[in-house]
């Protein structure tokens, strides 16, 4: 395995600290997170196609990369997404189960990856 120079661990490291400040940040203080990341509002349906079609590039890409622990990550990760979309919506009493199945599937897939990696002597 190649080792992976410190320079691009520490930039990734970075940018994943600037990104869960940003979800902190939404998640405390909504209309600052919108200032702060000049999202608008009126925007956020066009923002969110990009947000699924990267999911479901990283979801492909780790199919196709095919190695169980990072494919049970990976969507173990996006499986969130709608699950806590679901949570969400319940609590307001808006339809919420289109959001489930997502969720579920997710959970399947990465209950089947596990059940793979651990039975290929690699844990």
């Amino acid at each position: 395995m190649t080792e992976m120079p410190l320079i691009i661990i520490g930039l990734g490291g970075i940018l994943s600290v600037i990104v869960l400040c940003l979800g902190i940040l939404f998640q405390l203080a909504p209309e600052r997170g919108l200032a702060f990341a000049t999202h608008r509002v009126e925007n956020l349906t066009s923002v969110m196609v990009n947000r699924y079609f990267s999911m479901a590039a990283i979801m492909i890409g780790s199919l196709i990369y095919g190695k169980p622990e990072v494919i049970a990550f990976v969507f173990a990760v996006t499986g969130f997404t709608p699950a806590h979309d679901a949570w969400i919506y319940a609590r307001a009493g808006q339809p919420y189960k289109k959001h489930v199945l997502p969720a579920v599937l997710s959970a399947f897939v990465v209950i089947g990856a596990l059940i793979v990696y651990f039975n290929s002597g690699a844990a």
